[in-house]
């Protein structure tokens, strides 16, 4: 766990683990680019609605929808970095609640992904958080876990 002075600390914590953590993000978002694209460009699957025209059946373009996953994904991943960060304040084992955290939020947004238009989206958008959630399960903890100095001279505990 951290022992800190201040709020300010764990600020910049957060800001140092999420430079370290930017090459493994940008690959979670890779995959992600790269999962959608194949998927939907691919196999020709559907996209989820959009969601800036929810009382019509408009769906997602296809360009459009690999880079908002790209997106997503890396401003996702990287609060994730930050809830982890917070968690080895309150617990010895931020990875265990961690990934216990993430498969919770997989199995929750695997069953709202239903509402996303067509059967055949939910199941893409499913297999997509797959491709996704699984790296970011295994190697962001890994990358977490290597703590080097910190920022700061106050002492890192675990």
């Amino acid at each position: 766990m951290y022992c800190y002075d201040g709020g300010w600390y764990m600020i910049g914590i957060c800001i140092h683990l999420l430079r370290r953590s930017t090459k493994t993000l940008l690959l979670i978002g890779a995959f992600a680019a790269l999962g959608a694209g194949v998927l939907t460009l691919g196999i020709g699957m559907d996209t989820p609605w959009a969601p800036w025209e929810r009382p019509s059946d408009t769906m997602f373009p296809p360009l459009l929808f690999i880079l908002a996953s790209f997106v997503a994904t890396v401003a996702f991943c990287a609060t994730t970095v930050v809830f982890h960060t917070l968690l080895k304040v309150v617990t010895d084992n931020p990875d265990k609640w961690w990934r216990f955290s993430g498969v919770l939020f997989l199995v929750a947004y695997g069953m709202f992904s239903f509402g996303s238009g067509t059967v055949e989206a939910a199941i893409m958008l499913n297999i997509l958080h797959l491709i996704v959630g699984l790296p970011a399960l295994t190697l962001l903890p890994r990358v977490l876990r290597k703590e080097q100095n910190s920022p700061s001279q106050t002492t890192v505990v675990f």
